[in-house]
């Protein structure tokens, strides 16, 4: 089981909620990540659970309104806690290097489900409501970046926020996806030459 899936599981079994509730959220996370949400029906989740399928729809519209249930927390706790830690950040430098060992570690822990979270993002119209509230809003991504651009001076300000995220994310996806989907063997070099890389799309005029 992955460390996201670990640790959202813990939150739910600490959560004030009805145990029906609780029961049915815990198996769905568990049976959506091992075995997808299309091929993951109401009623294994049910019998799995513990509980009755009129006990999924007391609580859950739909199977995409409990997947939905599901991703809002996780994502909103992605983001919250890895913007949190970068305040400890001394220099633009030192903020690139974390971000990318950071989120390359952190990926490589969770692969599987990350890659769940965004195929669900992909194919499920529902869920995808959420982007909004992830990237937007006074504590959403978009705004965040924009304030390390104003926090680091040397961060080309003629770059666009989108493009500020697209010159961090793509190199370090790159790096993920090559190492976990296509087993490219990784160098030493790797994680240097993408700070590197990101540090220069970041500062060039």
């Amino acid at each position: 089981m992955s460390q996201l899936l670990t640790n959202y599981h813990d939150q739910l079994e600490n959560a004030k909620m009805p145990v029906g509730k609780k029961k049915v959220l815990q198996t769905a996370l568990t049976l959506f990540a091992n075995n997808g949400f299309h091929a993951t029906t109401t009623a294994k989740i049910a019998k799995q659970a513990g509980v009755s399928e009129g006990t999924i729809y007391k609580y859950f519209k739909s199977k995409n309104d409990l997947l939905t249930s599901l991703l809002q927390p996780i994502l909103l706790e992605i983001k919250d806690n890895f913007f949190s830690r970068l305040d400890s950040t001394a220099n633009l430098k030192e903020l690139i290097h974390f971000m990318v060992t950071d989120r390359i570690a952190f990926i490589n822990v969770n692969f599987d489900f990350i890659r769940l979270l965004m195929q669900e993002f992909l194919t499920n119209q529902p869920a995808g409501k959420y982007y909004e509230k992830f990237f937007n809003g006074n504590t959403g991504v978009l705004p965040r970046v924009q304030q390390l651009q104003k926090q680091y001076p040397e961060i080309n300000q003629s770059l666009t926020t989108v493009q500020i995220i697209r010159s961090i994310v793509a190199p370090v996806m790159a790096y993920i996806l090559q190492i976990n989907l296509f087993h490219v063997p990784s160098d030493s070099n790797d994680v240097a030459l993408i700070e590197q890389q990101i540090l220069n799309n970041l500062t060039k005029i």
